[in-house]
């Protein structure tokens, strides 16, 4: 785990009874000792999510990923469940809200400072996103040294060197994949390469003819003809600006395809880095409309357009020229490709 995600902070005796008395709190088996595991249990309660946990705990509902690695036993951070015990680990956090510094001049005005929230995804390193063309490919892959035809972590494969770059032993680099799309959005019809990203590989050495590497973290399963670019290493904590100015964008399709897209999934929008920067906050919005008899009409229904549902909240992680890749934050109802991006 990384040193990021631990929390610290120092609490008083007083407090600790508070806290188990009138919160809900609930001790675990292990025993706390202060300054080397600081933090307490909490029993999920139902109606409870990450998100909702983030806020009372963190003051801030986009920390939520942070709490969601901390827990390891937690598969889907969409389902936790009513009597299980989550660790809550606490950090010293700066206040979201105006901080008074003093400036040293005659007058000595008070200046109020703005102070930022910011979001943590750790896997901001291996998201997919959508360019116009197929980024150049240094190489695929064209056998695992034991003949697999599924590779993970671990494995030692063969690279034939596409000739466009050079593959240097000892760097790391990503294999990935490319899906042409053409998708029918707002009426329009778009089209581009989606990227999705595999795994790290590290090259051993060169051969004659190939190149030796391991794959050192695969997040999807690899497999022979899968390519190699550049590893790009993304900054995994983004200022947070929940009211952007408006965009007139759609949702384009999820990483993984999803007929619906649900919370803390992947997905991009047809909007790129010209009008959109990593860190914003939108909402999606689904087009409500009714159908109904008209009194001169029976037979007849008229459509009838009602203003906009508001389905959910995403941020924005990655931008391109035509697209941006974000991720659902949260849902109030399903959300699909086209949805209203605002």
């Amino acid at each position: 785990m990384q040193s990021q995600k631990t929390m610290i902070a120092i609490f008083v005796l007083t407090f600790w009874g508070f806290a188990f008395c009138s919160t809900g709190f609930a001790q675990d088996d292990k025993e706390f000792i202060p300054g080397e595991n600081s933090g307490f249990y909490y029993t999920i309660k139902k109606g409870d999510t990450l998100w909702d946990l983030s806020q009372k705990f963190y003051n801030s509902q986009w920390d939520w990923p942070g709490l969601w690695e901390l827990n390891d036993d937690i598969k889907n951070p969409h389902w936790i469940y009513p009597g299980k015990k989550i660790q809550i680990f606490l950090k010293k956090k700066i206040a979201l809200k105006p901080k008074i510094v003093k400036v040293q001049k005659v007058e000595k005005k008070i200046v109020p400072v703005k102070v930022k929230a910011s979001f943590s995804f750790s896997q901001m390193d291996h998201i997919g996103f959508i360019k116009k063309k197929a980024h150049p490919s240094l190489g695929n892959i064209i056998k695992e040294q034991d003949g697999s035809l599924m590779m993970s972590t671990n494995d030692i494969i063969f690279i034939k060197p596409s000739g466009k770059g050079t593959l240097i032993p000892g760097r790391v680099y990503h294999i990935f994949t490319t899906h042409n799309l053409k998708e029918k959005i707002h009426g329009q019809t778009f089209i581009g390469v989606k990227h999705l990203i595999k795994a790290q590989v590290k090259i051993l050495e060169h051969k004659v003819t190939y190149v030796k590497a391991l794959i050192t973290n695969a997040y999807r399963a690899v497999y022979k003809d899968d390519l190699i670019m550049e590893y790009y290493k993304r900054d995994s904590i983004l200022t947070v600006q929940e009211n952007p100015n408006p965009i007139d964008a759609r949702i384009i399709c999820s990483e993984d395809n999803n007929i619906m897209v649900n919370d803390y999934t992947i997905a991009f929008i047809d909007t790129g880095k010209a009008k959109v920067t990593p860190g914003q906050i939108y909402s999606i919005l689904r087009e409500n409309e009714t159908k109904d008899h008209t009194l001169w009409q029976p037979q007849k229904k008229e459509s009838i357009k009602l203003e906009n549902l508001e389905s959910g909240k995403l941020i924005v992680l990655h931008t391109e020229d035509i697209s941006s890749t974000v991720m659902i934050m949260s849902s109030s109802y399903a959300i699909y490709p086209d949805d209203m991006v605002n």
